[in-house]
């Protein structure tokens, strides 16, 4: 791991399968004593070359929550074409580069029909598995050879005694695992495995990243169906067959979780090393192939089962954990009611944020109406109403998460249009969505930064993230909310809901922030939670920012709201002030739109 940089996740320690690993050693030397050779484990390296490269895009599709179980007929066509194509030009050039582009477009796509069909990769991928091994025999039905020399010498040509083959996918796994532990890139694809709505919410092109991510695993299939033609010297379509169970289960057994979001290079590496030692020890023992099959199809089982345990597991563990987090008493925060004040003693002035007229239908249903009222900087807004009444349409226009049909906004008197929740943040209004939006898998520090990631240049030329600064900015942030965490790498799963939302509000303080919105902040919390989160939003309001609250919790809204704006059936039924409405006027507002005469 490079110096300042934390790999996201839950680290997978694979100590018991690296001694599984070198008890299958001992368990086939002990069956044929010429197992235990150097020239036996120069040759299972070899042979593990081809899983080594693939298993790096299936360990980043399964950690991003995808699978390509078409890997072994993309092998089979894009290796037979490759073929095809070197005999008839015996170009090695023109046939690698027609294989690494080959194998680039089907794994292209496999991403746009997995994000346009809304169908499980499972199925779409089994789909594209017949396909393309029906292809491959349509291009071919017996073996191509007669491959030019070149294409030969990649694939068993040698320098200091090491293959080429043995090389390139030391060095594909290598920057394959910087990308996934020490990237930008790496850490959203952990994301989108963690929780993909949280990642989209938090800025990241979901679907964008995903597709790429299934285009650069066919290239490295490409690769793979080149090396293999090159080592081989000939390429049927059969080539493929079992290739995808063997990739899968190497993955699976190196700790990469089927249901995503976690995994380590060094488990995957262990993993392959696995598989390869139980592939080449069945056959020192003289088992029929069939037997490979059933060993790995058994182990693959095993991992599956290992994998629901560890996620078990993990769940009882952050239930049972007691992690240090405080939020501090002092007197700026808990003050008994709400404390609109700058360090001058004055209000601050203007508006932060206004919303006119703001209209959006679904078809023939409106869901909001000329929606129109304005946030002033530092005061505390409670947006209520009955549900249906469009406070979560009115939330997804101003968080930029929906587009309105009609209306206009304006943020510190400059008119905003927003057509993403990125370009809202950029803008300097944050929201903290209900459900939070933090992805359960990765740390605080990853939570904090994530879709506002910065890099550094290691060596002066490679960009990493940027995790020691991310560790200060985050522990500099919580403070300035009061709130003291012990370690900022613990994993977001291990918090309490008070704890989680401490840490959305926490990372939505960004220094050019001039507006936030918080969608029900203490739905489902606990009193104490409730009481740490209302601490939270008033010093929120006390450095000047606005406060958008949409709550339904009238204790929450006597002990923060400096105004309330009230929706029923889409449209703004009350604006003004809650001090003199007593609480059945305020549930007669929220239920019918209608403002009750005070009783007596």
């Amino acid at each position: 791991m490079l110096p300042g940089v934390k790999a996201p996740g839950e680290a997978s320690g694979r100590i018991g399968l690296a001694l599984v690993a070198l008890g299958l050693i001992v368990a086939f030397s002990l069956f044929n004593k010429s197992f235990f050779s150097l020239d036996n484990f120069v040759v299972i390296g070899v042979n593990s070359t081809s899983i080594l490269i693939a298993v790096l895009g299936t360990s980043a599709l399964l950690i991003a929550g995808y699978v390509d179980l078409s890997i072994g007929s993309m092998v089979a066509l894009i290796g037979i074409i490759t073929a095809k194509v070197a005999v008839a030009t015996q170009s090695a050039l023109l046939a690698i580069c027609v294989g690494l582009g080959l194998g680039l477009l089907l794994g292209l796509l496999n991403g746009l029909l997995v994000r346009r069909l809304s169908i499980s990769p499972l199925i779409v991928t089994l789909a594209m598995l017949a396909l393309y091994g029906g292809l491959a025999f349509v291009v071919s039905s017996t073996a191509v050879y007669g491959f030019p020399e070149a294409l030969l010498e990649l694939g068993r040509g040698k320098i200091f005694g090491i293959q080429y083959t043995v090389i390139i996918a030391a060095l594909v796994f290598v920057i394959g695992a910087f990308v996934l532990t020490s990237t930008v890139t790496g850490l959203r694809l952990y994301a989108i495995g963690g929780d993909p709505r949280a990642a989209e919410l938090c800025g990241i092109p979901v679907g964008r990243t995903v597709v790429g991510l299934y285009a650069a695993n066919g290239l490295l299939i490409g690769l793979v169906s080149v090396l293999i033609a090159g080592r081989l010297g000939s390429i049927t379509p059969t080539i493929g067959v079992r290739f995808e169970l063997d990739v899968l289960t190497a993955a699976i057994l190196g700790g990469v979780a089927f249901s995503g979001g976690s995994g380590r290079p060094l488990g995957i590496a262990i993993g392959v090393a696995t598989i390869g030692i139980l592939n080449a020890g069945l056959i020192f023992v003289g088992l029929q192939s069939w037997w490979q099959s059933i060993s790995v199809g058994s182990m693959l089982l095993l991992a599956l089962v290992a994998d629901q345990a560890a996620i078990g597991f993990r769940g009882r563990r952050a239930r049972a954990a007691a992690t240090n987090f405080t939020v501090a008493d002092n007197g700026a925060v808990a003050s008994a009611g709400p404390a609109v004040t700058e360090g001058n003693g004055e209000a601050p002035q203007g508006p932060a944020f206004s919303i006119a007229g703001a209209r959006k239908s679904y078809g023939a249903l409106t869901a909001l109406e000329e929606a129109s009222f304005t946030v002033g900087k530092g005061e505390i807004v409670c947006l209520l109403g009955d549900n249906g009444a469009g406070k979560s349409t009115l939330v997804k226009i101003i968080s930029g998460a929906i587009r309105p049909d009609a209306g206009a906004m304006t943020l510190e008197g400059q008119p905003i249009s927003f057509r993403s929740p990125q370009d809202a943040r950029g803008a300097g209004l944050e929201t903290v969505y209900q459900d939070l939006a933090l992805c359960p898998n990765l740390s605080v520090a990853h939570n904090m930064i994530l879709g506002r990631e910065e890099t550094r240049r290691w060596l002066g030329v490679f960009p990493v993230r940027g995790d020691r600064k991310a560790a200060e900015q985050c522990r500099a942030r919580l403070a300035a909310l009061g709130v003291t965490l012990r370690d900022e790498n613990v994993l977001v799963r291990s918090l309490s809901g008070g704890q989680r939302q401490s840490i959305a509000i926490a990372r939505a303080l960004a220094d050019h922030v001039k507006l936030i919105c918080l969608d029900e902040p203490t739905a489902a919390l606990g009193v104490k939670q409730t009481a740490q989160v209302v601490k939270l939003i008033r010093s929120i309001a006390v450095s000047g920012t606005g406060v958008i609250l949409v709550t339904h919790d009238l204790s929450t809204v006597r002990a923060l709201a400096d105004r309330i704006v009230v929706l029923s059936l889409g449209r703004v039924a009350y604006d003004g002030s809650a001090r003199q409405l007593t609480a059945d006027q305020l549930w007669g507002l929220m239920a019918s739109g209608t403002l009750a005469p005070a009783a007596g």
